[in-house]
């Protein structure tokens, strides 16, 4: 595992960069919006930036960054333009915000979208060849208690009980192959803490299909494609909240730096980008960060053994980002 830190301009740094060096992107850059009269924040990345982290991403390579929700559309087109693919986008919600004025709506969720650069041949020797191009599924599990697996019961916050219920579960000879004890196929929608427990009061508790608990009758309810082409039966026999549907970063209590008195306006959980950081990068990854802030990424990516590089503009948030790997490192 290996940390660079750079200062200077983000499209300056990734120029000296070599071309497909890089396993994955993972950013939260300016969204754009003029947040708190900050220069920094007057426009969010365009097709320049986005240009220089598809040559230096290796083929197969995700980008992953957050945009503001009047703004991510300008930051989806420049990596559009750019040439990336847009495979989807993650809905990161949250129930912390709050309005301004009467003019606008309480803030819940963030957007994060998810690209790829184009690669030749398919997924398997891509796969083969640069250790890029599929998602880490595996490692984003939605987690449950396997010791209640079966057993019914209420929901946890983002987790909930019972067997986990994905594409990979499946009918055969009229069977219900056993469920991934690991969890659930990972959402394109994570929650915080605050959400989590506020969905879980309106959904109330799903009861499983069937007679009593432990002795339960799945009933199908869709049909999916793994990535593998093969269509599968998706059942569901659980019981829980609506949460434990979802991914739940739930926030450790120090996660926002102070150093000489400075702090980062805008810090994401830590939690939240150790999972993005793993959903998109396999063991021995090298993980970029153009816009390190706080250095949140960066510290999550050495959390999960990554190697790692940031790049930060803005030189009083430095201190932050150094403070954070030497916590990490520890």
């Amino acid at each position: 595992m290996s940390y660079e830190l750079h200062h200077g301009d983000c499209i300056e740094v990734m120029r000296a960069m070599d071309d497909n060096s890089i396993d994955a992107i993972v950013t939260d850059p300016p969204y754009g919006l003029g947040f708190m009269g900050k220069k920094w924040d007057e426009l969010p990345p365009g097709e320049e930036w986005a240009a220089e982290c598809l040559r230096v991403l290796k083929p197969g390579g995700h980008l992953l960054s957050f945009g503001g929700t009047r703004t991510w559309h300008r930051l989806a087109v420049a990596v559009e333009d750019a040439g990336f693919e847009i495979r989807d986008s993650i809905a990161w919600m949250y129930g912390s915000g709050f309005p301004k004025h009467r003019a606008a709506l309480k803030p819940a969720f963030e957007p994060v979208v998810m690209a790829r650069k184009p690669f030749k041949g398919s997924l398997t020797s891509n796969e083969a060849a640069h250790g890029t191009g599929a998602l880490n599924i595996d490692a984003c599990r939605i987690e449950s208690d396997p010791a209640t697996f079966g057993l019914g019961g209420g929901s946890k916050v983002g987790s909930g009980s019972g067997e986990n219920q994905d594409p990979t579960n499946y009918r055969t000879n009229g069977k219900v192959s056993p469920m991934n004890p690991s969890g659930r196929w990972p959402a394109n929608v994570a929650l915080d803490e605050n959400m989590a427990q506020v969905l879980d009061e309106q959904s109330g508790v799903t009861n499983r299909v069937g007679s009593k608990a432990g002795n339960a009758t799945p009933r199908k309810v869709g049909t999916s494609t793994d990535i593998h082409g093969t269509r599968s039966t998706v059942e569901h026999a659980d019981s829980g909240g609506a949460s434990r549907f979802f991914y739940v970063a739930k926030a450790p209590k120090k996660e926002r730096p102070v150093v000489d008195g400075v702090a980062h306006p805008t810090v994401k959980p830590l939690a939240l980008m150790r999972w993005l950081c793993k959903l998109v990068t396999q063991e021995g990854g090298t993980i970029l960060d153009p816009f390190a802030g706080s250095g949140t990424t960066i510290e999550a990516a050495i959390l999960e053994g990554f190697n790692v590089i940031g790049i930060e503009r803005e030189a009083e948030y430095l201190p932050l980002i150094e403070a954070r790997i030497e916590r990490a490192a520890e």
